[in-house]
């Protein structure tokens, strides 16, 4: 076997044998995010996408440096990543449908999973740009990579409404 084979298995079962918790969390919450979308669907996975974008919008735009100097707060990462994950919880409860409960209508499972993916790496990768560059030091290599890698800002922002764009046009087709 190639030793490039070998390093692979020898990492991910590293990896799988000892779970980082940022891991673990991330884990946890794409196991979420997969079970919310089947459970609401891909309308609403759609909506909290584009409740996401509007959350991060006015976010920056607000003054949250005076803000958090007037309330005193010490954390800078747990109040700007707090402001934005409140907003964006305000907003998908309050302009979220209440008529969909229970499961939702069939959906291909591979488009739930892709949006329930998106729209929870999209989350946590808003998330980490609120933290300071030693902290994501600290993160695990796949975490930090994928979702706390600034290069891939642009790609977190694109992704989730292009593939919005694809599966509409697509659904249009059928």
């Amino acid at each position: 076997m190639p030793p490039q084979i070998d390093s692979i298995k020898n990492t991910a079962a590293q990896i799988l044998s000892h779970p980082t918790w940022d891991l673990v969390t991330l884990f946890a919450l794409l196991a979420i995010g997969f079970f919310y979308g089947i459970s609401t669907g891909k309308g609403r996975m759609a909506a909290t996408i584009i409740y996401t974008y509007v959350a991060l919008a006015i976010t920056s735009a607000l003054p949250l440096e005076r803000i958090k100097e007037a309330s005193g707060l010490q954390q800078e990462f747990f109040f700007k990543a707090g402001v934005f994950i409140l907003l964006f919880l305000i907003l998908a409860f309050s302009l979220g449908s209440r008529r969909g409960r229970g499961m939702a209508p069939a959906s291909s499972w591979w488009q739930i999973f892709l949006l329930s993916f998106l729209q929870v790496g999209f989350l946590i990768h808003l998330t980490f740009q609120f933290l300071p560059p030693e902290k994501i030091k600290l993160l695990a290599p796949l975490t930090k990579n994928v979702f706390a890698n600034p290069d891939l800002h642009i790609w977190w922002l694109v992704a989730p409404i292009a593939v919005l764009i694809l599966l509409r046009r697509l659904e249009r087709k059928e």
